[in-house]
């Protein structure tokens, strides 16, 4: 019987998969056995290949890695799931592993991060890779409950927007959904009747008490939260 731990590589890039596939199968204990370049085509694959981990871009055509996390983690509760990425977000690996990932990698970091991430994953481990690491993020026990639905684990309503928006005043909440349907901080302050600088502040107001810096980070948590667009590269 063979002790090669079985891996299905999900990404998009065919140049991408062949890589990682060359790399993982140089270890003497890990064997990719599969391949899918979206969440429809790695979710038939794990229903007629055995494995023991996955390994899953985050954008993809189609449903996004987030949403194939959740599909996986309700069928397949305990199968180590751990996600590479381009993005270095704490914000997106933070969501990442609140879905049930056990390991986040972005692309950037030495190969070797990945195998560790895989060790871990499958010794019951989390891990990120360092770029995420000194960003900030602490891992905390932010998993799900197996088999619990994501909008019941993290107290979202039945339409999926969310109860939880990080203390922001109704104010905020409007500023953050109007800036993320692509209006401008001219175009926010005439809709709500206030001023520019007003809509400035509030803006850094928000970022610090959900803690974002960027404008795709904001974008994303709001997603995230229930309200706003998907962000370009998480799906149609």
């Amino acid at each position: 019987m063979s002790l090669e731990s079985r891996i299905i590589l999900v990404d998009d890039h065919a140049a991408v998969r062949s890589g990682y596939k060359r790399f993982i199968d140089t270890e003497h204990d890990l064997r990719v056995v599969g391949e899918a370049c979206n969440a429809e085509e790695a979710f038939a694959l794990l229903k007629t290949i055995p494995c023991d981990a996955l390994v899953l871009d985050i954008s993809m055509p189609g449903q996004s890695g987030l949403e194939l996390i959740k599909r996986v983690r309700l069928k397949w509760p305990r199968l180590p799931l751990v996600v590479l990425s381009m993005h270095d977000s704490p914000v997106v690996a933070s969501k990442a592993l609140e879905q049930g990932a056990k390991g986040y990698v972005t692309k950037s970091s030495d190969p070797d991060e990945l195998i560790i991430a895989l060790r871990k994953a499958m010794n019951e481990q989390t891990h990120l890779s360092p770029d995420i690491q000194s960003q900030g993020l602490i891992i905390e026990n932010v998993h799900s409950q197996p088999g619990l639905p994501v909008h019941e684990a993290e107290g979202h309503s039945v339409d999926g927007a969310t109860t939880n928006t990080s203390g922001l005043t109704p104010r905020e909440v409007d500023v953050v959904r109007l800036l993320v349907e692509g209006k401008t901080i001219d175009q926010v302050a005439t809709s709500l009747g206030i001023s520019s600088k007003t809509v400035s502040n509030n803006l850094s107001q928000i970022r610090q008490k959900v803690g974002v810096q960027t404008d795709f980070e904001l974008a994303f948590w709001a997603w995230s939260q229930g309200f706003g667009r998907k962000p370009p590269g998480f799906g149609d």
